[in-house]
């Protein structure tokens, strides 16, 4: 039997399904439950099951180790301390997290920022009260809300929110940092080939020439099936929508992604996947598009070096697809045309 394994990912679906390998020593998969539940798989393939303890046990260490980094819930994280103060000096895994945030910020116009914590916060107590936020609410919470207002000073390490009581949230950025993290324990325990998935935030790498891995992308009106299945050797995969998660108000659904610049949730689009070398920076950007929608989506993914996307929305009766530059060739649908 050849050691060449056919992958299938199902993105954001909490599992991956591997088909069978002869060698005892040709796949070693673990899960594990960190922040708060999020299903961590990890996969690697030709390792022993002593290598690929060892770097299960580093890798559950340091996923623990940066959630005292990035949690917006604990209140003893670095990030609470910030958010408390308003300023500290940060480790430099908060420092490049928040940078690239401020990336994604400046190429989106706004419209992923990691300073969006206080419209979160506002629509999260108005569903629980079971109505929608009022003009006066949203008026005073989009004060706290602005990139530009997030000052990073990479020299001293330092971060400074210009405005009191502003919220810095990581949610749509940090879990790409980790995966990529996962991923680089396993190569420097000497894997070649491998698997993260963090929550459906995805971390490839292949350098041992075998076949590219096969991504399946979640069909967002049918969540056990897929719509679509991307050829990928290496790199970050994300997806985000709004299928799973939503504000439920009056028996309507609120998609959970905010506009930074309005408060208003995002709406155009079903998901977003995006492809990268980067997973934070994947990971901020399938936020980012699913804000700009379809056109000025697809017009900033063309415009950037390192980025792919792959975007699904609805137009009546029909769900409608289409893919930036670059990936049209590692994309197989499998629902009929667009």
């Amino acid at each position: 039997m050849s050691k060449r394994v056919l992958t299938t990912l199902l993105l954001a679906a909490l599992s991956i399904a591997v088909t069978p390998a002869c060698s005892k020593k040709e796949i070693a998969k673990a899960t594990f439950m960190p922040m708060g539940g999020i299903p961590f798989t990890v996969q690697a393939y030709d390792v022993s099951t002593a290598t690929f303890d060892k770097a299960m046990t580093e890798i559950q260490e340091e996923t623990e180790r940066l959630e005292g980094v990035f949690s917006f819930h604990r209140d003893d994280s670095e990030l609470a301390t910030l958010n408390r103060e308003g300023k500290a000096k940060v480790s430099p895994e908060l420092l490049r997290v928040i940078q690239v945030g401020q990336l994604v910020s400046n190429a989106t116009d706004g419209a992923f920022d990691v300073s969006v914590g206080p419209m979160i916060d506002l629509w999260r107590r108005c569903a629980e009260l079971g109505r929608l936020p009022n003009e006066e609410e949203f008026e005073s919470h989009k004060e706290l809300v602005g990139f530009r207002f997030v000052s990073v000073n990479v020299n001293e390490s330092r971060v400074t929110l210009q405005r009191k009581n502003m919220i810095v949230d990581l949610g749509g950025v940090a879990k790409g940092f980790i995966a990529d993290r996962a991923a680089d324990i396993l190569q420097g325990h000497g894997i070649k080939r491998g698997i993260v998935d963090a929550g459906g935030n995805l971390a490839l790498f292949n350098s041992v020439g075998e076949e590219p891995f096969k991504v399946g992308v979640r069909h967002p009106e049918r969540p056990n099936e897929r719509i679509a299945v991307l050829s990928i050797d290496s790199g970050a995969v994300v997806t985000s929508g709004c299928y799973e998660r939503f504000y439920e108000i009056g028996g309507a659904h609120y998609c959970h992604i905010l506009d930074p610049r309005t408060g208003q949730p995002a709406g155009e689009l079903l998901s977003a996947t995006i492809v990268a070398s980067e997973g934070a920076y994947a990971d901020a950007l399938s936020t980012a598009v699913m804000v700009l929608g379809k056109e000025k989506g697809l017009q900033v993914i063309n415009s950037l070096p390192d980025a792919k996307a792959l975007i699904i929305w609805r137009e009546g009766n029909e769900l409608k697809w289409a893919v930036s530059n670059g990936l049209e060739d590692k994309v197989q649908f499998l629902v009929p045309g667009n």
